[in-house]
């Protein structure tokens, strides 16, 4: 019984995806960084494959500010399907979280855009350039350290 109240407590900061992101700010818990982390480490625990990141730049808002504290979780890069939030690594060697956008069979690969970009991304989302899916997030309140 506390496992599942701790659990509960743990998810409250997760945020979800808004059913309009430009109508909706970013979302953010009352805790701060140091417990943001706490929290999303508990719950990359909870899962093999599991590790935790946090988030830079505006990319993805409104739904991931800077500072976003990330589970992400491998997966078969088979299960992937559109909408899904993936983490990969670009040409460039930086890890980038943004959403699939359809599958693109002459390049092999998945077609992915962040929120707040116009334009999709030049690189396409391979099974070797695959981190993860976001399982979860956990966003600091605003002016929390």
């Amino acid at each position: 019984m506390m496992m599942a109240g701790l659990v509960l407590a743990m998810l409250a900061g997760c945020a979800d995806v808004p059913a309009d992101p430009a109508e909706k700010s970013v979302p953010s818990t009352d805790v701060g960084r140091m417990q943001a982390w706490k929290d999303a480490e508990a719950v990359a625990a909870m899962g093999e494959g599991r590790l935790t990141v946090i988030g830079a730049g505006e990319s993805m808002l409104p739904v991931y500010g800077e500072g976003t504290v990330l589970v992400l979780s491998k997966t078969d890069y088979a299960a992937l399907e559109p909408g899904m939030q993936v983490a990969y690594v670009n040409e460039g060697g930086r890890q980038v979280v943004h959403v699939l956008t359809g599958y693109e069979a002459s390049s092999g690969g998945w077609k992915v855009r962040g929120l707040n970009n116009e334009n999709e991304d030049h690189e396409r989302v391979t099974r070797y350039n695959l981190i993860g899916v976001v399982y979860a997030s956990f966003a600091p309140g605003e002016g929390m350290k």
